[in-house]
């Protein structure tokens, strides 16, 4: 069992070092890294634009649904 562990974390480990190693100037670290940022930055910018897209549609609904209580009340001779 503990060969297995050892197995398991070293793969881990050499994971973390291909990937994640500091000491590179341009390697495989910086790469990873600016590729992350990417992802992350691109899903922020979608959900920030999500949430904004979503705040102009109900507010156009709701000067649609004013217009259309005005107009009906107009219709109807009361305004």
């Amino acid at each position: 069992m503990s060969a297995a562990l050892r197995s398991a974390w070293q793969s881990v480990v050499q994971t973390k070092r291909a990937y994640l190693n500091p000491h590179e100037d341009f390697g495989r670290a910086n790469i990873f890294r600016a590729a992350l940022a990417t992802y992350i930055g691109a899903f922020v910018l979608f959900k920030w634009n999500k949430s904004s897209k979503a705040a102009a549609i109900k507010a156009e609904q709701k000067a649609e649904k004013e217009a259309a209580t005005k107009a009906a009340l107009a219709k109807a001779g009361v305004l």
